[in-house]
């Protein structure tokens, strides 16, 4: 199990939405992305190495109002990564209004 047949599209969205990917963690493989408010609120989606041709996304609040709430999840065909991607960044952004998305200088 690994990212390379996703790889392209993953790094795509990530650039797209101006997104940090993260790919380790530890000696460990991993593909997530940080989404951060101007209060200070922290969101993240995290991509899972697809298996038999499926994968899973996941996104949650990691500090804020919402940080208690379920992770929202999606598992789809790898064919359709990038629209699913959009869809779990688009409810990321919904999540954080009223607030603004934060841009690192």
């Amino acid at each position: 199990m690994n990212y390379a047949s996703v790889d392209a599209q993953i790094q795509d969205w990530a650039q797209r939405h101006s997104l940090t990917l993260f790919t380790s963690q530890g000696e460990r493989e991993i593909r997530a992305a940080y989404v951060s408010t101007i209060s200070k609120e922290c969101f993240q989606i995290w991509i899972e190495p697809p298996v038999s041709g499926q994968i899973w996304i996941y996104a949650a609040c990691i500090e804020g109002r919402r940080e208690n709430d379920s992770p929202q999840s999606w598992c789809i065909d790898v064919t359709g990564l990038g629209s699913a991607l959009d869809n779990a960044f688009q409810t990321v952004t919904g999540w954080v209004a009223p607030s603004k998305r934060f841009f690192p200088p």
